[in-house]
């Protein structure tokens, strides 16, 4: 996506109040990755995931 894994958090939480951990938060091999936590109600994840599609289309 041409864009580091702290800007896209920065992204996703001040545009869509959607928070993510950085890959990298868990180690080298993590870098390029997100991690969500998905322990909760499937509507919220429904919701989130909507909201991460929406930051993702927003910085193509």
């Amino acid at each position: 996506m041409g864009i580091d894994d702290n800007a896209l958090q920065k992204v996703l939480i001040e545009q869509q109040k959607v928070a993510i951990m950085p890959g990298y938060t868990y180690g080298e091999q993590g870098k390029g990755f997100v991690r969500l936590n998905a322990g909760c109600p499937r509507v919220k994840i429904e919701e989130g995931v909507k909201r991460l599609i929406a930051a993702i289309k927003s910085l193509q």
